[in-house]
């Protein structure tokens, strides 16, 4: 778990959490994943709370980003929707200093009886846990149990009572106890915050320090003024860090956020969507690796075997040798001495002497045209395989910017050209892939595809023949298709250039080439990779990838 997600920056978005959504109406509840939830909350507007209990992204916050729903709820989501949902948000509060927020929630049972329930969510590591209990505190239902004989401090499983963690530290925000340990000088170090304040993270104890020991400011000060502060700012320090204030002892620029929770939603937007691509593409992602390290191997070969081919004029000019001297030489015979008349030198030719002297030319020419016939199938099977590793190159690279769905339309691809075998035989595809959707800050309709199946699908069948088309130049990346025709204005053009970079190979690069042309001017590439094009009369623009502002228009 992060440290950054401490109890104090918890108590942050606690606070927001009840400006906005104290009073809320729980409309829908979703389980994206195995940990994760998603709710949306009508307020004073339309919210999204995203809670994991994920042993690595354990949080709690508001998202403005869209995360893809199941289509089949599991249990556990069932039964939060039986209870939570439609119900009004009454109180939210957390449990002292510690990392648990409690939702206490207000609805109608099946006999139309008001009922308060508490969804209890615990944000601590690998310990995380989202617990659901009546007003009374008895389990309902969790998403972890830890059964009694588990030998661990705390039973949750249906029926028990739910107790919180038990605490001897010093709340920080009691000021009477904290100014008693503050009196004493001797406990002023990282070590001994950590250990006697609850909610500490070890980047707050080294901040308090840091601004005591580099400023004449008594401690007690520094302490109240760093727990009253909100100015929530990311930091890519060595690590990466986040925090509700300002850590000045990272010295390092830091981007600076509106409020604690889109501070959280944008560290862990990205974390969290490639923790869970990774898990579910996992035997996708060693299948592609390993096809790949084939064909290198089998490209190697065949360059041997090519290689080789260079030895055929030595196997033609001994058969000349053997045609030129032909009288000279008797059945039996097993070498020939002779002159070699293009460089005049002496030559040893060696003879098989159960042939005749015309047989034994005949051979030598046999293996020279053998070799001379395999040298364009060499370079054919050289040309294939060089094309189907620039394939799976492709399909790595788009595996990395993966949605849930596009990992199972690879999968479907790979099924459909026979490299995978099916898993579900009766399973229904969709009619057509899932692609990408965007609207530029002047309103137009940006696609985008990422993998071969939505690429293939908005570039040769949704695209018209004067529409604009967005690539990554000489380097694997999304087909971009800008729904308007030239003249395009140079927001667009700059809009559109910038998701190409986003979703390529050199996401992570400067200044990036993207290549933009009119879609008649495509032609694809014969073979089994359908989305493979090549094109003429294009632009170039070179833009810096701006991930903030692609992050902008997915919110949109």
């Amino acid at each position: 778990m992060i440290m950054s997600f401490d109890g104090i920056l918890l108590r942050k978005l606690t606070s927001e959490f009840k400006d906005k959504l104290t009073g809320g109406r729980i409309i829908k509840i979703y389980q994206l994943s195995k940990y994760d939830l998603l709710f949306n909350i009508k307020a004073d507007q339309k919210e999204q709370l995203l809670i994991s209990a994920s042993p690595n992204y354990a949080r709690i916050h508001l998202t403005n980003f869209t995360y893809e729903k199941p289509d089949n709820p599991p249990t556990f989501c069932m039964f939060l929707r039986k209870h939570f949902e439609g119900g009004i948000i009454e109180k939210i509060h957390q449990v002292g200093t510690d990392r648990v927020v409690i939702f206490e929630v207000k609805k109608r049972n099946e006999l139309g009886d008001l009922v308060l329930n508490k969804l209890i969510i615990e944000v601590m590591g690998r310990h995380a846990n989202i617990i659901a209990t009546d007003h009374n505190f008895k389990i309902l239902e969790a998403v972890k149990h830890v059964l009694p004989f588990e030998d661990k401090a705390r039973t949750i499983f249906k029926g028990a009572i739910y107790q919180e963690p038990l605490s001897d530290k010093i709340d920080p925000y009691d000021e009477y106890k904290r100014n008693q340990f503050l009196d004493n000088p001797e406990h002023i170090n990282e070590k001994t915050f950590q250990s006697h304040f609850n909610g500490f993270s070890p980047l707050l104890s080294k901040e308090i320090i840091f601004r005591y020991e580099t400023s004449k400011v008594h401690i007690k000060e520094i302490f109240k003024q760093i727990l009253s502060e909100t100015s929530p700012a990311l930091y890519e320090h060595k690590k990466s860090h986040f925090y509700y204030t300002e850590l000045k002892h990272l010295e390092s620029s830091a981007t600076t956020f509106d409020s604690v929770n889109d501070l959280v939603d944008k560290y862990y937007y990205d974390r969290d969507k490639i923790d869970i691509i990774k898990q579910k593409s996992k035997g996708l992602h060693k299948f592609i690796k390993n096809y790949s390290t084939r064909l290198n191997n089998k490209i190697e070969k065949l360059n041997r075997d090519l290689r080789n081919t260079s030895k055929m004029d030595t196997f033609r000019k001994k058969g000349e040798f053997i045609q030129a001297n032909i009288y000279q030489i008797k059945k039996g015979d097993s070498t020939l001495v002779t002159t070699d008349y293009y460089d005049n030198t002496e030559i040893t030719i060696a003879l098989d002497p159960k042939l005749t002297p015309t047989q034994n030319s005949e051979k030598y020419f046999k293996k020279y045209k053998k070799l001379k016939n395999g040298v364009p199938y060499i370079n054919a099977q050289i040309n294939d395989a060089k094309l189907e590793l620039k394939y799976f190159v492709e399909l790595m690279h788009q595996i990395e910017t993966a949605t849930l769905k596009d990992v199972e339309e690879i999968r479907e691809e790979l099924e459909d050209k026979k490299y995978l075998r099916k898993l579900q035989k009766n399973k229904k595809r969709k009619k057509k892939p899932n692609f990408d959707t965007y609207i530029d800050p002047e309103g137009v309709e940006i696609l985008v595809g990422k993998n071969n199946l939505q690429n293939e699908y908005i570039t040769h069948k949704l695209a018209r023949h004067n529409e604009v088309w967005f690539h990554v130049k000489e380097a694997p990346g999304s087909h971009v298709l800008v729904r308007k025709t030239f003249p395009l204005s140079e927001t667009t053009i700059r809009t559109a250039a910038n998701i190409a970079a986003y979703f390529s190979k050199m996401r992570k690069s400067g200044t990036v080439p993207i290549d933009y042309v009119e879609k008649r001017y495509l032609k694809k590439v014969p073979g089994r990779v359908t989305s493979f094009v090549t094109y003429t009369n294009n632009k170039t623009i070179y833009i810096d990838p701006d991930e903030n502002f692609v992050l902008s228009l997915m919110k949109k």
